[in-house]
């Protein structure tokens, strides 16, 4: 199937008529579309599945008030004012089995009524307008080719397509992909209608059905599980990322010098308490320096001062010692003091003449302060005070202020380097990530109860599950007819099985190859395997020893990882426990996340290898390819994913994307190129053979 035109008329930011013709030249597959956001790619996308399902695509059985909710939404604004307006889109479709060619032009219109908006739809094959059984043949011969509900898969959006697989609901979306892209789906809807047939036949034979839904309930339990599982792993990769988040917006914080309010507050405490010290210190030298400066100025003047009191001392000594010695008394104690000690009394008299003639004099120096001995004492010890004030507090004092000094450059310094001009910003950012830390931290621990809960009801249901398949096991060992019809039953779900595990060894081999093509980067993954189950799983090689291999077997022993492989693995296992080998190669299952540009890359590959084993002849949309691809992997991507993927393929691209040389990769693929040109009103017209640069 092909898209051989494409017209919008009030459609989203689309005024009037718009047209895509798309017939320049069919051996080329890619149609290139450039447009900045807001001009309406994703509304190009819409407008087509609208066209071709109506209310189906959005999951409505019927028209009803939701869906022309949504279509209102779609159309142009003017609708909502005009009441005459009117929007349509407009699909001619090409139809090329080998044998012949059948175009097909598809025509949805809406218009808006007092009401509510009313919707017609027409069908013409080569201008001629189909009636209204051929017009259901037609419906249900698109539904077969691409169901509503795969039309998704047929968009791959740059921004957020790993989610298609890889979310929350991943699982189930590859599941269903996988099934109806290779027509597998079919024998699921034979065994439920078996099933349904048979029970009305035999209401008795409820073995088989009891184990059938153990077996879905089972089934469900491990997908819900592993949707959880999936959860956990998103929730814990995110929160790896914001705290990578959180640590660079600290060190982008710092390393511009900003600090956090209370360590510049702490600095700026610091420093005015050493300016106070420092302050308080000068304060009291210039106190010291009006008080004792004087002093110290007149020191010689003062030890002068000091030597003059101390021989006027003497002198007054010398003085009173000579008055007393000329006083009759004291000359006759001194004569029998030295009698009494033995001395002559001519000895005696000679001594005392001496001592009497010793001290004359003294009485002939000139005393310029007659001060009593206490006056003169106390007077030197003031000197002495004057003179040597706490000298050695003054050196200390001295010192403290050099130092005090020091440490206030290196608080200005420290000051000056640091910065809260964006702590505000810095703060509300920090505040922000912790408290989605603190959420996901928060859901982490309530999805891992809801794991445990989850975890003990598969218990229960394994335990249900093989309790009645036991009663089913016995049941197929009886004759009646019912029996040998749940049989066929078995043997058509053990064909699906069957199916299941040849087309998804071939996908694997197809994965290996797309993945190998685009990948440049070694030790990511060295592959997938489907399981029974329908889940990828990637995994990569490891050396294993003997000692390793228990542990290694008991945590795959849950998903029997190893069982999805080859026997060779039994074989080497068995070797190493021999002692054959000190060391096998063994799959491992991949547990830590991809980064966002893997996840790109690997999703890519996984959606190159399922179109190409499904062999669907079906048109490809691809909005902003390169988001979260680093420029490493375009070039690959661009040569790989893009030539290969369809027949048509249409390329919604930024002016930052598929330009310069990613655009000359594929310009011999190209064969219709549009711009969507934005007005001031924000209105879009679609201008054909126009491209960024062209």
């Amino acid at each position: 199937m092909k898209i051989k035109k494409i017209i919008l008329y009030n459609i989203g930011p689309y005024v009037d008529k718009n047209v895509f013709d798309l017939s320049s030249d069919e051996n080329r597959n890619i149609v290139l579309i450039g447009g900045k956001n807001g001009a309406g790619k994703t509304t190009f996308f819409k407008s087509i599945k609208t066209c071709l399902y109506g209310c189906r695509v959005w999951g409505f059985e019927a028209p009803g008030k939701e869906y022309y909710s949504i279509v209102e939404n779609l159309l142009n604004a003017q609708l909502q004012y005009d009441a005459s307006a009117r929007g349509y889109v407009e699909l001619e479709l090409v139809f090329n089995d080998g044998k012949q060619i059948d175009t097909y032009r598809l025509h949805r219109e809406w218009e808006k009524r007092k009401k509510g908006i009313d919707e017609s739809f027409l069908i013409y094959k080569d201008d001629e307008l189909l009636d209204v059984e051929s017009q259901s043949n037609f419906i249900n011969y698109l539904l077969s080719i691409i169901p509503p509900d795969m039309f998704n898969f047929y968009f791959f959006d740059g921004e957020s397509i790993a989610d298609f697989f890889l979310g929350s609901g991943g699982g189930k979306n590859f599941k269903n992909a996988f099934l109806k892209l290779y027509g597998l789906d079919t024998l699921s809807l034979m065994v439920e209608n078996f099933e349904r047939y048979f029970k009305k036949k035999d209401g008795s034979n409820t073995a088989y059905f009891a184990y059938q839904e153990a077996k879905r309930k089972l089934m469900s339990c491990e997908e819900e599980l592993e949707n959880m599982h999936e959860q956990l792993k998103s929730l814990e990769n995110n929160t790896d990322l914001l705290q990578i988040k959180l640590q660079a917006l600290h060190k982008d914080y710092s390393k511009s010098g900003g600090v956090s309010l209370a360590e510049w507050k702490e600095i700026s405490a610091n420093l005015t308490k050493e300016e106070a010290k420092r302050e308080e210190i000068n304060r009291w030298l210039k106190e010291i320096a009006n008080h004792y400066l004087p002093f110290i100025i007149v020191k010689k003047q003062m030890q002068d001062l000091l030597a003059r009191l101390e021989r006027e001392q003497d002198v007054k000594s010398h003085k009173a010692i000579s008055v007393a010695l000329q006083e009759e008394d004291i000359q006759k104690s001194l004569s029998n003091f030295l009698n009494d000690k033995g001395i002559a009394a001519s000895t005696s008299e000679e001594i005392v003449q001496f001592l009497r003639t010793l001290f004359i004099g003294s009485e002939e120096q000139n005393v310029l302060f007659d001060l009593s001995n206490s006056q003169i004492n106390r007077l030197i010890a003031q000197i002495y005070e004057k003179i040597d004030f706490e000298q050695q507090l003054i050196i200390k004092s001295n010192k403290t202020l050099a130092t005090s000094l020091k440490i206030t450059k290196r608080l200005r310094e420290q000051l000056s380097a640091s910065s809260i001009d964006g702590y505000e910003e810095y703060s509300e950012q920090k505040e922000k990530i912790e408290k989605d830390l603190l959420d996901l931290k928060l859901r982490i621990e309530k999805l891992i109860q809801d794991i445990t809960v989850k975890d003990a009801e598969k218990i229960q249901l394994n335990s249900e599950f093989n309790k009645a398949k036991e009663v089913y096991e016995k049941m197929l060992k009886s004759k009646s007819i019912t029996e040998l019809s749940s049989r066929a039953i078995g043997v058509y779900t053990l064909l699906e099985e069957e199916l299941i595990a040849r087309q998804g060894k071939i996908l694997q081999q197809a994965f290996i190859e797309c993945f190998s093509s685009i990948i440049n980067k070694d030790n990511f993954i060295d592959g997938i395997v489907i399981d029974k189950n329908i889940n990828v799983i990637p995994y990569k090689f490891i050396d294993i020893t003997f000692l390793q291999i228990e542990n290694y077997l008991q945590a795959n022993a849950k998903t029997h990882f190893l069982e999805m492989f080859d026997t060779k693995y039994l074989i080497e296992i068995n070797k190493l426990r021999l002692g054959e080998k000190e060391t096998i190669v063994l799959p491992s299952p991949i547990t830590a996340p991809f980064s966002q540009g893997e996840r790109q890359v690997y999703i890519m590959s996984l959606y190159l290898a399922l179109l190409k084993t499904s062999r669907k002849d079906i048109p490809f949309f691809i909005d902003t390819p390169f988001a979260r691809i680093d420029s490493n992997h375009r070039e690959k991507i661009v040569e790989e994913f893009f030539n290969k993927i369809s027949n048509q393929m249409f390329i919604l691209s930024t002016d930052e994307e598929i330009v310069g040389e990613y655009k000359s990769l594929i310009d011999e693929k190209i064969s219709d190129r549009f711009m969507l040109s934005i007005n001031d009103y924000g209105n879009t017209t679609v201008v054909p053979a126009k491209y960024y640069g062209i």
